[in-house]
């Protein structure tokens, strides 16, 4: 069957919204889009805007089990630092390896403090509320000794000193402490561990010598009360040997990763590495401090404004900060003995959540305005110092031109000392060849026809964000934007029931929302949950529809109903729909369905507007956003008799 060159367009359109959309201003794409999320409202006082939304990591729902793969394998020769240390620092780390893989109890000392944990604590740790990680179902009945490797380094003697009222528990109710014994012709079942240590000489017998994986870790009574750091060599247990550890939030830690300071910049412009010369800058490291100037070659950077959102006619002091990318500049790091590993270098970059780890600006790429973020761990030994932040990256936030980056706190503090260039390439993106031989680049999202064009976010002449924003309006304000959910309600002589999700109220059954649900895992229970009458928690909403998609699924709703719609005749003028009356048929059809009735008194089950009504108050919101100049500013307040939170109209949607 051959396909309509109309349909092929529309395809096209779709595919470059969703392209555009997945990095946009404010809402950003974090790793592969999969990490939970949180809105947060940034005060503005700077701006004619009244709030910017941001999205950041929700560290209540992270652990390190959660965080992307690494990116890049390495190898650490740690035989020069044995002797110093009291154990072999040499570690190695493959492509695709999580950081509970890599990381040990030590490395994570000084930033989590995790080592203050017990088994016991991890097991019946209660998340906040809102969280959705599972770390409840650890059953330490069910969990063998051998799965947790540190318990085989202790003595009986240090066992009997750290473990509660282990030492006046009689031997043959510790069962793998009477094994060890009887292993070894002491037959003092009878005895409490005190009297068996005080008569026989095994004080120095370690628990690895027999096999652990028989006994369970509930067979030692108290073991699970024992905080990690009072076992011997704890430092040196990977996070992935302490059961449930790696599950642990990264925000519900001893000490909890969260935002240091509050400070959100705007992405004004991205620049590649042809650049050199950059002293306003607000990268570095912790050791030379955080506006290290890039005065050589390949000074790729994030040029960052503030929040005022008009430009460069409005100079502030934080007007044309410089983020440098660390995947082209390092800088000196690390600290005590370990400072000379990797030649005491790290990438450029800054500590926003802490010392964890380190976040880094990867690849700014001026053809797509765009640029990927990563994040760097480090190695530590107790008392002895920390490597440099060099083990990544770690794919972290994607943004493009215009989105807004959390920076945390900026110093005054200025140095003299210069990054160094690491010698990096810009890796090649898609391209073709012309007819001449040479090599072009593609923007997939720039589309032309005799009839039409679509650049980024703008389509038949209709501003798509501004457009956006006026359906919002409408649709969330005042009822949780993108963590808004609307009553349960059927539509279509009661063959699609859902509720209306997100910014945009979205059924549930909405083909564009259905398509993205579905490639989460758990979204066919999630969807006849929800079809049934569920109302889904925000950690679900996030989960299964998180901001980006939804924006993704707006963006290509109104680029199919833009499309197909200035095709159609208007009745009122008897021509087709164009201009403001595109925009008020095309909000019409969100609300109403495709098929509704054009100007029709139809409402949803609430009955508080229109279909006429709502095209026209969309319209309204969308010549404010894009008065002046084009300058997007606060859309008017609509009376909260308006806000629509269940659709249900004539043809529902």
């Amino acid at each position: 069957m051959k396909i309509p060159k109309a349909w092929i367009s529309l395809l096209v359109v779709i595919a470059c919204i969703i392209y555009s959309i997945a990095a946009q201003a404010t809402i950003n794409t974090i790793g592969d889009g999969n990490l939970p999320t949180r809105i947060v409202e940034v005060a503005n006082p700077q701006s004619r805007l009244p709030a910017t939304k941001v999205l950041l990591p929700d560290w209540s729902r992270i652990s390190l089990v959660q965080l992307p793969g690494i990116s890049q394998s390495g190898a650490i020769d740690g035989s020069p630092y044995s002797q110093t240390l009291g154990y072999d620092l040499s570690r190695t780390w493959n492509v695709g390896m999580t950081p509970d893989q890599y990381l040990k109890l030590g490395d994570i000392s000084e930033a989590l403090q995790a080592e203050e944990f017990s088994l016991q604590a991890i097991a019946t740790l209660r998340t906040v509320p809102e969280a959705n990680t599972d770390i409840n179902s650890i059953d330490l009945n069910k969990i063998a000794l051998s799965e947790f490797p540190l318990i085989g380094e202790q003595t009986l003697s240090h066992l009997a000193q750290v473990v509660p009222e282990l030492a006046n528990t009689q031997v043959n109710n510790i069962t793998p402490v009477a094994t060890l014994l009887k292993s070894q012709g002491v037959a003092a079942s009878n005895l409490t561990l005190a009297q068996v240590l005080t008569q026989y000489e095994v004080g120095q017998m370690k628990l690895g010598e027999i096999d652990l994986s028989k006994f369970s870790i509930s067979s030692i009574p108290n073991l699970d009360a024992v905080q990690l750091q009072q076992f011997t060599g704890w430092m040196n247990s990977n996070v992935s040997d302490i059961p449930g550890l790696g599950q642990v939030p990264l925000g519900l830690m001893p000490n909890p990763i969260t935002e240091i300071g509050s400070l959100v910049m705007r992405i004004d412009v991205v620049y590649g590495p042809t650049e050199n010369h950059r002293n306003n800058t607000i990268s570095g490291s912790d050791v030379q401090g955080f506006s290290v100037p890039c005065t050589e070659k390949d000074c790729a950077y994030l040029e960052l404004d503030d929040l005022e959102n008009t430009g460069r006619s409005d100079r502030s002091k934080l007007e044309g900060k410089q983020w440098i990318s660390g995947k082209y500049q390092e800088v000196e790091g690390g600290r005590g003995i370990l400072k000379a590993v990797n030649n005491g270098r790290e990438p450029t970059g800054r500590l926003p959540f802490g010392k964890a780890f380190k976040v880094v600006v990867m690849e700014p790429d001026e053809t797509t305005d765009t640029v990927d973020t990563a994040l760097f761990f480090r190695f530590c030994a107790w008392r002895m110092g920390c490597t440099p932040y060099f083990i990544g990256p770690v794919p972290f936030f994607s943004y493009k031109v215009n989105s807004l980056i959390f920076v945390g706190n900026l110093s005054e503090q200025r140095t003299n000392i210069a990054s160094l260039p690491t010698g990096a390439t810009k890796e090649p993106k898609a391209s073709t060849t012309n007819r001449t031989g040479v090599r072009e680049k593609i923007n997939p999202c720039t589309f032309s026809s005799a009839s039409q064009s679509i650049t980024s976010q703008s389509l038949s002449g209709i501003d798509l964000r501004s457009l956006s924003n006026a359906i919002a309006e409408i649709e969330s304000a005042g009822s949780g934007d993108y963590k808004a959910v609307g009553i349960h309600t059927c539509a279509d002589g009661g063959l699609n029931c859902g509720r209306a999700l997100g910014r945009y109220q979205f059924m549930s059954y909405n083909p564009y929302a259905v398509q993205l649900i579905a490639a989460k895992p758990g979204s066919q229970e999630f969807l006849s949950q929800v079809g049934q009458g569920h109302q889904p928690t925000e950690a679900e909403l996030f989960e299964f529809f998180p901001p980006a998609d939804q924006d993704r699924a707006f963006m290509a709703d109104m680029a199919n109903k833009i499309q197909v719609t200035q095709e159609q005749i208007d009745p009122a003028r008897g021509q087709p729909f164009t201009g403001e009356r595109l925009i008020e048929r095309v909000a019409q059809k969100h609300f109403g369905g495709d098929y509704s009735k054009v100007d029709g008194n139809g409402s949803d089950a609430l009955g508080r507007l229109s279909l006429k009504d709502y095209g026209k108050t969309a319209l309204a919101s969308y010549r404010n956003s894009n008065s002046e100049n084009g300058t997007l500013t606060c859309s008017p307040n609509v009376n909260s008799s308006y806000i629509s939170t269940a659709k249900n109209t004539e043809n529902g949607r």
